[in-house]
């Protein structure tokens, strides 16, 4: 009985570690995905569950055509690519490599300003799609985003220039919608962000 009873424990853990990270509930929302896959790679030092956590939300983002999804999953997997997790399972990728496959332990840098460069096309498209559609509150997040995108890049101006952007988003969204109860306080983290881009 004990036997049958470990066997059974054994097949629910195989079952939980096919379905999703080991330790981290299904979801089949794409932006819960991003969200579990930064918490794995950043905080639990777990790359390999994050990455195919990036994939899965990138296949459900392209399924929909949602661009802003799309650009924030490439950078997510830029961020990925660069971060201490990865360094630190450096022989498991230099053995087994990446999901995706055009990248290598080697490349992977390069390859990072690659996803970041796809990531900015991505967001300047959400850019005019959410100015038409009158969506600020996500057009807000667009804008943070590009901020950070731009720092990875280099262009320091044009960070600045999306966070006064994010500001001006974010007082339209707010007009539009006296009600909205943003997460966070949006223009505190501008400001943090400014302070740390230097900017004017």
């Amino acid at each position: 009985m004990r036997k049958l009873q470990l066997a059974g424990a054994f097949i629910a853990i195989l079952l939980l570690c096919n379905c999703a990270a080991f330790g981290v509930a299904a979801t089949s929302d794409p932006w819960r995905k991003l969200d579990d896959a930064h918490d794995l790679f950043v905080r639990q030092n777990r790359p390999v569950p994050a990455e195919r956590l990036i994939q899965e939300a990138m296949s459900i983002f392209q399924e929909k055509d949602d661009i802003h999804g799309l650009g924030n999953t490439y950078r997510e997997y830029a961020l990925l690519l660069e971060s201490a997790a990865v360094v630190k399972w450096e022989k498991l990728y230099r053995r087994d490599g990446f999901l995706d496959k055009s990248v290598t332990y080697d490349n992977r840098l390069a390859k990072t300003k690659e996803f970041y460069e796809i990531s900015l096309r991505y967001f300047l498209r959400a850019e005019v799609q959410l100015r038409e559609e009158k969506k600020f509150d996500a057009l807000t997040n667009v804008y943070f985003l590009m901020s950070d995108v731009h720092v990875a890049l280099g262009d320091r101006k044009s960070a600045c220039n999306d966070l006064d952007h994010t500001v001006d988003a974010y007082r339209e969204n707010m007009r539009l919608n006296p009600s909205a109860r943003p997460y966070g306080s949006v223009i505190e983290s501008v400001n943090s962000q400014k302070r740390a881009n230097a900017c004017p």
